[in-house]
Order: structure tokens, then C-alpha cells, then sequence
């Protein structure tokens, strides 16, 4: 009886363990749903950027430049950066700008807050932080910030 019980869970553990390890080579690889689904955010952006916070949330805009331009980041799921709100709760999002330069994290809690950003990929080492932000509800605050200098990941 114990044999058999403990076969079964080995299989049910390498099942596991199979299933995860296909499951994160099938994520490497963007599908073509996925990027539709990435195209329709990065365009919504523009669409909720100048709209009002839901009823009691905040909205945080970011503007991101490179050479005091809009850059447009890759239209993918597969993000370059990642933004984190930083208070009593912590709310954190993978993003990458859309073609305007524009993001959004929308229905932000009011509170005082650490922003952080931190970039990956070809912008491996890049972060931005800004301390102590209040933001009340109804508030959609802009910040502009710059990716110069980027110290770009050797290969």
C-alpha cells in the first residue's frame, strides 16, 4: 500500500513539475492573440488618459521620453518595465509605454506613496523613483520621465 501511494504521488509531482516547465517555455513565446491583446491596451491608453478616476481612485500617468521624445515602447505582453506604488498596500505592474509614450495605472487607492519604475531587457539597470507622492481621489497626476542615460545590457 505505502509503494503505491508513493508512486502515485511521484507522478502526480513530475506531472507538476512537466506541466509548469511546458507551461513556461509556452509563455516565452507570444502568441498571436496575445499580441492583439497587447495591441488593444497599448491603444486604450490614449482612450483613458484625460478620463476621470473611478469614483474614489487616483490615476498615475507616465510620460516617458528618450531624447525629449515620445518613446514608443514594443507593443508585446512581454514588458520592459515595471511600475510599483509603494504605501501601506503595494500595487505593482509590468508596462510598456505605447506608441505615444503614455501609461497608466488606473484606481490607485488615495495615500502618500513611493513610485518606483525599473526597466528590463535593453533597459536592464534604468530605474526612476519618486517619493513621498499624495494622491487624493479624483487626482490624475503626470510624470515625466526620462529614459537618458540608459546603460544598456551587454550581450
Amino acid at each position: 500500500m505505502f509503494q503505491k501511494t508513493f508512486v502515485l504521488i511521484f507522478n502526480v509531482f513530475l506531472f507538476a513539475f512537466l506541466l509548469s516547465t511546458i507551461s513556461l517555455t509556452l509563455a516565452q513565446e507570444e502568441s498571436e492573440s496575445s499580441k492583439r491583446m497587447a495591441e488593444m491596451m497599448a491603444q486604450n491608453i490614449d482612450k483613458i488618459w484625460n478620463q476621470k478616476p473611478e469614483e474614489g481612485t487616483a490615476n498615475i500617468r507616465i510620460l516617458m521620453l528618450k531624447d525629449g521624445e515620445p518613446y514608443a515602447g514594443e507593443v508585446s505582453i512581454h514588458t520592459d518595465f515595471s511600475f510599483r506604488a509603494i504605501s501601506r498596500s503595494h500595487h505593482s505592474q509590468g508596462f510598456n509605454p505605447n506608441s505615444n509614450g503614455r501609461w497608466i495605472y488606473t484606481d490607485l487607492e488615495p495615500g502618500t506613496y513611493k513610485l518606483e519604475i525599473e526597466g528590463f531587457n535593453d533597459f536592464e539597470g534604468w530605474s526612476w523613483e519618486k517619493e513621498g507622492v499624495k494622491v487624493d481621489a479624483g487626482d490624475v497626476p503626470l510624470f515625466e520621465i526620462s529614459l537618458d542615460p540608459i546603460s544598456k545590457k551587454t550581450e
